[in-house]
């Protein structure tokens, strides 16, 4: 089975009404630390949110400090 096919039963089968992953590795999620499957997974999470691992896109700046993307006036 191709990578793509896999990716695509995965897809398919959490509409499907399956049980819940946990986002990082996988496995069913447990109901105390949802949407995780352990406690460890959610402080991996934490972890990664506090070391700044997970970023948000933001516009770049020019020299000024301006967005590019703003109109001059």
């Amino acid at each position: 089975m191709s990578g793509t096919e896999d990716s695509t039963r995965k897809a398919a089968g959490k509409t499907a009404g399956k049980a819940a992953a946990c986002p990082l590795c996988g496995k069913p999620v447990a109901a105390a630390v949802r949407p995780f499957c352990s406690d460890r997974c959610r402080l991996v999470d934490l972890n990664r949110w506090l070391s700044e691992a997970y970023r948000i896109p933001a516009p770049e700046r020019d020299q000024n400090g301006e967005n590019q993307s703003e109109s001059e006036d």
